[in-house]
């Protein structure tokens, strides 16, 4: 669960892995909070919406839908995230028809925000033409001057080739998006094994089977030290140039955007 303040009036929690079916208990009567579920799946949405109106009479405030193609680790089995069948593009569609009677039954708004591969103004034209209120873009961003992650892990977004994102399996079992690095061809060779487990953050972790502990080696790569960790990353990091500005980034991305319109 990610909680990010974007006011001091106003907070909004951003909520994965695995079902927050009960993520309104936490809030506070009068609470100004925002509550925003990640699913994968139209069955996921409906599901959320359902227990959450029946047990607390609250209804998400938007919806984000990550396809196969983000970064990091994804809700879908290995053998999904290259199947036609669970793209974004068909996601998103039938994740707004499962929305839709509870909008009209409840009469409130419930945004759904796409998320996955989406890297230029025209993936956003698309998306949004599908039916989605708006994007989540992260990958595009990572080589901007206002990311604050270290050069290296910046230039390792650059320096990618399109067959260096792969997919990995993570110590928390799920599968991931990320760039290939020296860790990881460590890990695939057998010499990587924790002596010790740092945090206990995940119950499905298991030291005497994980290769590594995923969170220190996130550490690591955000620091820029790829011997002992790796970047998570959209299938589309291979297509960063350059750094650039967020501001300059807007432009070409608003540029791109009205050309297709």
């Amino acid at each position: 669960m990610i909680k990010t303040a974007i006011s001091e009036k106003v907070d909004i929690i951003i909520a994965g892995a695995g079902l927050p079916l009960d993520l309104p208990s936490f809030l506070n009567k009068g609470s100004k909070t925002k509550l925003v579920p990640i699913v994968s799946s139209a069955r996921a949405a409906k599901i959320i919406c359902e227990k959450w109106k029946t047990n607390y009479d609250y209804l998400p405030d938007a919806v984000i839908v990550e396809g196969p193609k983000a970064g990091g680790h994804l809700g879908f089995k290995e053998e999904q995230i290259f199947d036609k069948d669970f793209c974004l593009e068909k996601l998103v569609p039938e994740i707004v028809n499962e929305l839709r009677p509870f909008e009209e039954k409840y009469n409130q708004l419930i945004p759904l925000i796409a998320a996955g591969g989406i890297y230029t103004g025209e993936d956003i034209h698309k998306i949004l033409e599908l039916g989605a209120s708006g994007v989540q873009m992260g990958t595009r961003f990572v080589t901007t001057e206002e990311c604050d992650a270290s050069p290296a892990f910046k230039q390792s977004y650059i320096d990618a080739t399109e067959k260096d994102i792969e997919i990995i399996r993570s110590p928390v079992g799920m599968p991931g998006r990320a760039i290939l690095s020296s860790f990881i061809e460590k890990v695939r060779d057998g010499k990587k094994q924790p002596k010790k487990c740092p945090f206990k953050c995940i119950k499905t972790c298991d030291i005497s089977k994980s290769p590594y502990c995923i969170i220190i080696a996130l550490i690591n790569a955000l620091k820029g030290n790829f011997d002992h960790g790796y970047a998570f990353a959209g299938s589309n990091a291979f297509r960063a140039t350059k750094i650039t500005t967020v501001k300059e980034l807007f432009q070409s991305i608003l540029k791109e955007y009205k050309a297709t319109t």
